[in-house]
């Protein structure tokens, strides 16, 4: 565990390293990193909302994830090609700290460059014990984390690229998780989101089990709107005929 990067997601406290775990030593709140290398900094029972209906299901389809991106990603050329359609659009340089939120199963760091220093979190436990097979057998750089992308564990100004991919569209809060993304970005960092449209969700509704957590939902918009005013060179596109969307900005 690094120093000077944590804080208490429950306050502003600068949490200390202590031997396998993180201390808050006003309250003395401890976040332990568990026998996976798994910093714990929420409860399963925590969970509720839309957070929880999307995270029965990643957990329930963790095991078969991969597996299933492949087969889908097949339609697009391939994984690495159909990961790199939004992964290109990060430009990550060597020797920079990087921020996934909802990491998943690890599979996009795969595909970048490894002289950098990734820090992944996720609300499923079931991704993050997929991540840490992927992390242990690609020997990837990460410190995985979980948490809640709405009360992010970091400091402000720690991370030289944040990034999203698939899951705020049934978040709880997305403007809180997006305000979250930019507070822990470092000034001029590289943000984005990347998700679903509207037009893919309802195919996905209709499906049996995939479209559990689409049930229900509110209509799918691209939230530009809700990014906070210390942003800039903000835009919004979409690709692969209009099935995915991507915002890219800078913090100010």
């Amino acid at each position: 565990m690094k120093k000077k990067i944590w804080k208490n997601p429950n306050n502003l406290n600068e949490l200390e390293v202590d031997e396998n775990c993180l201390i808050d030593n006003r309250t003395g709140e401890r976040f332990v990193e568990d026998e996976n290398g798994i910093i714990r900094f929420i409860q399963k029972e925590e969970i509720e909302g839309s957070n929880k209906k999307s995270t029965d299901f990643y957990n329930s389809f963790a095991p078969f994830y991969e597996i299933g991106q492949k087969i889908w990603y097949s339609f697009f050329g391939g994984e690495e090609k159909a990961r790199m359609d939004y992964l290109n659009y990060l430009d990550i340089k060597e020797n920079t700290t990087v921020l996934e939120v909802s990491i998943g199963t690890a599979a996009n760091v795969k595909y970048l460059t490894r002289n950098a220093d990734y820090y992944g979190i996720d609300i499923s436990m079931g991704q993050l014990l997929q991540s840490v097979k992927n992390k242990n057998k690609y020997k990837l750089p990460i410190t995985l984390c979980y948490a809640n992308a709405e009360s992010l564990p970091f400091k402000d100004n720690s991370f030289d690229v944040v990034y999203h991919i698939g899951g705020i569209n049934l978040f709880n809060d997305k403007q809180k998780a997006i305000y979250e993304m930019v507070r822990v970005a470092k000034k001029g960092a590289k943000i984005m989101i990347c998700d679903e449209t509207e037009k893919v969700a309802q195919k996905y509704e209709k499906l049996p089990y995939f479209g559990k957590p689409f049930k229900n939902r509110e209509k799918i918009v691209p939230p530009i709107k809700l990014f906070p005013e210390n942003v800039e060179n903000i835009k919004s596109i979409e690709i692969r005929k209009g099935t995915l969307y991507i915002i890219t900005c800078n913090k100010k």
